[in-house]
């Protein structure tokens, strides 16, 4: 350390005196640099005269007592070191380098007017860093939660430190922790849960960022960044049945009826599969489908009801066979049991066709499809309306009961 005079004029002496905590600086050596004649970055001219020159290392003091000589010997004019000292840091603080005392004299022995600064030494670092980011993997599918172990470090000297850290995918937060108690020179990892299931297909950087600590001035390192994850979808095969759909909940024997299937591939790839429509047990019809990737078709299957059983109970069934490679097939299958095979005409199935059959039938007469009278289940021949074919195809069964 230096002490120095700025912008003197007429110096003809000095007295200084600096100390210093000794617990924490331990003096090892000190120049003066009178005079200037021998010293050219120094002060004060030759001849000149040592008054003290006493340093104290325990109680942390130097006096410095120094004057020019003679009646012919200039004033010094100008700025200059007074002394230089050294000293061996003992240990991590602060402490002021303070001037206790100080007078400069002129030739005639007059004070000269100037203000003091003080100096402070600190050896205190206040810093935190983050040294690594390491996901559990850097290719995943969509849908992985992926682990991201972040290193973080207190290269501070004199506290432990409290901070948030946060790991980003691009600019993206993904989560934030905080960092408790790590202290000076500590190192601590922190492991951060990453869920991609909203993630788009792509590669991402990954980086994390520690929250600046109080009086931290280098902040270029609570960053750090990793290299790229990439992201794609997971090849999935899977099949669903969406809908089960029968035009009509009254089926009369002998004449039309049909059932609606939606199906989608939920999965990634092209699928070729059976889907099978059952009555109760019986096998109604099977076909075979073709669908692409996402793609939604609906299936319409006809059931001739000639084997089928008046006013027995029915339940429908559909069923997509599972592909190769399909692990979700839940979804595969549906039911329907709002089915009623009744004798033909027997629109209340009630057992029996007579006038509230009629009736009903009356009521959404001269009605088509897209119509709000239009009802499935009366449009026997189904050609999409409601009229005279209609009534004529279930005028002969009119007066049966069941027996």
């Amino acid at each position: 350390m230096k002490v120095e005079i700025y912008n003197i004029t007429g110096l003809f002496g000095l007295e200084i005196q600096l100390s210093w905590n000794a617990s924490l600086l331990n003096y090892t050596s000190h120049i003066v640099k009178i005079p200037v004649e021998t010293y050219p970055d120094g002060v004060l001219h030759s001849p000149s005269f040592q008054v003290v020159n006493e340093v104290n290392i325990t109680g942390g003091t130097y006096l410095a007592v120094f004057a020019s000589l003679g009646g012919s010997t200039p004033s010094f004019n100008g700025t200059g070191t007074v002394f230089e000292m050294n000293f061996t840091v003992l240990d991590y603080g602060a402490c002021p380098l303070q001037i206790e005392h100080s007078a400069l004299s002129t030739r005639k022995g007059q004070p000269i007017s100037h203000t003091v600064e003080h100096g402070l030494f600190s050896n205190l670092l206040y810093d935190v860093a983050v040294i690594d980011v390491v996901p559990s993997q850097y290719t995943a599918f969509i849908g992985d939660v992926l682990n991201i172990t972040v290193t973080v470090v207190n290269n501070g000297t004199s506290r432990p430190e409290f901070f948030n850290v946060t790991v980003y995918y691009d600019s993206v937060s993904i989560e934030t922790q905080e960092m408790v108690d790590l202290a000076p020179s500590g190192e601590e990892t922190m492991i951060f849960s990453w869920n991609t299931s909203d993630v788009p297909p792509g590669s991402y950087l990954l980086s994390a960022n520690a929250s600046i600590v109080p009086e931290e001035t280098s902040t270029e390192n609570n960053g750090y960044e990793d290299g790229e994850v990439t992201l794609t979808v997971e090849p999935i095969h899977d099949i669903a049945v969406l809908a089960l759909a029968p035009l009509k909940t009254v089926a009369f024997k002998g004449f039309c009826f049909h059932i609606n299937v939606t199906l989608k591939n939920e999965g990634t790839f092209f699928e070729t599969f059976n889907l099978t429509l059952r009555a109760n047990t019986i096998v109604i019809n099977e076909t075979q489908v073709n669908l692409f990737q996402d793609e939604e078709t609906t299936v319409t299957f006809t059931w001739e009801l000639e084997d089928a059983t008046e006013y027995d109970p029915y339940i429908l069934n559909v069923t997509a066979n599972s592909v190769s490679g399909e692990n979700d097939t839940l979804d595969n299958t549906l039911e329907y049991s709002g089915l009623k095979v009744v004798h033909p005409s027997d629109f209340d199935a009630d057992m029996d066709v007579d006038i509230f059959d009629i009736v009903l039938i009356t009521y959404v007469y001269g009605s088509q499809k897209g119509d709000g009278r239009y009802e499935n289940n009366f449009d026997v021949n189904c050609d999409g309306e409601i009229n005279i074919f209609d009534i004529v195809i279930m005028v002969p069964y009119y007066g049966y009961e069941a027996p």
